[in-house]
């Protein structure tokens, strides 16, 4: 039976010059699927390398010193922090766009859309605008639950009105995921449980207007499960989306893994949900239903994002090996109705997808 994914290999970082050291979380980013930026030492001297993922064969290197470095999401703009001063640059135009100094250092920072940038501090979180000469805004503090956390992810939806922090810690032989949803509107922190999630606009059946949902997977000692719920209220006339939660299966083999990486695609409605281990999770996102398991890397993926080309996730693993996975439209309606039988989703799927 043929896969309803569709699995590929776009580049091998080594094969275009990058040293395997700097292929990691704390040296490499990958904002969206235009860029990969790496820091790396080449005979004593400090560079950042770009790699433009329509034209991989010819990274563009500086020797520029920074501790992080993050390309903006659509243009060639780089964000580059140094102690606790961060600048923008546009790297065409060869200047200096922004420059701030910071009061606290920026543990974890990152392009939320193409016009702001995020900097997490130890007790709070900051929205820095391109717009003019703005200066960062504190947008909320962080919550107890994340106390002592490594921040490895940062989420907004595309309002800007909802807000996720996500921390993991290691307890009793395990790591252990926590998150912080913060309402702008409402000014209020709720903590939850999770390794990693996404926010999703998605118009639920009968309804008239799209609603936010956000989806989060967790594993705890007693197993792993992924939820999808709405935020906010349901503006009338529109019904609210019932929550939903379902079991993520973790071999006995994978007792260590943990869900890492999550992308939502807008296009087909699914949850693209990688874990530490190397395996992707692929979800209808209105039902919850895991409509695909694999492993696809023996290395972790240490770093996602959406894969706009086939609206599928894009990753980059510790070998430097790019690589992206995607619902395959010839296969996935066939593979729901005769290998998962289950005709109502492969129907729902097809129907909202014109397969």
């Amino acid at each position: 039976m043929a896969l309803p994914i569709r699995f590929q290999e776009h580049l091998q970082l080594q094969n275009v010059g990058i040293n395997v050291p700097a292929i990691g979380s704390a040296t490499l980013t990958m904002e969206s699927d235009k860029f990969i930026c790496v820091r790396e030492k080449v005979a004593e001297t400090a560079q950042v390398v770009i790699i433009d993922l329509a034209d991989a064969a010819n990274p563009f290197r500086r020797p520029i010193t920074a501790d992080s470095a993050i390309m903006n999401p659509a243009s060639k703009v780089i964000a580059l922090k140094v102690g606790k001063s961060v600048q923008i640059f546009n790297i065409e135009m060869k200047s200096r766009m922004k420059a701030h100094n910071m009061t606290d250092e920026v543990i974890f920072w990152k392009w939320v859309n193409v016009n702001t940038v995020a900097l997490v501090t130890e007790t709070s979180v900051y929205h820095w605008s391109m717009e003019g000469d703005s200066q960062p805004v504190k947008m909320f503090d962080r919550h107890s639950n994340l106390a002592g956390c490594q921040i490895i992810s940062y989420r907004a939806d595309a309002a800007l009105k909802w807000l996720l922090l996500i921390g993991i810690t290691a307890q009793q032989n395990r790591v252990a995921g926590s998150m912080q949803l913060y309402s702008v509107e409402r000014k209020v922190s709720q903590p939850l449980e999770g390794h990693t999630a996404a926010f999703a606009q998605f118009l639920v059946p009968g309804n008239t207007e799209p609603s936010t949902l956000l989806t989060f997977a967790v594993r705890t000692p007693t197993g792993g499960k992924l939820h999808v719920i709405e935020v906010g209220t349901p503006t009338a006339p529109n019904q609210p989306f019932q929550k939903k939660t379902v079991d993520v299966y973790f071999p006995p083999e994978a007792q260590a893994d943990f869900p890492l990486a999550m992308q939502v695609s807008m296009k087909y409605d699914v949850v693209y949900l990688i874990t530490k281990f190397g395996y992707i999770h692929v979800y209808d996102l209105e039902s919850a239903t895991c409509i695909f398991m694999n492993r696809i890397s023996a290395e972790t993926i240490f770093v996602t994002a959406v894969y706009e080309a086939t609206s599928g996730i894009i990753g980059v693993n510790r070998k430097g090996q790019v690589l992206s996975v995607s619902v395959d439209e010839k296969t996935i309606v066939p593979y729901i109705r005769d290998t998962l039988h289950n005709p109502d989703l492969a129907l729902r799927i097809a129907t909202r997808n014109g397969l």
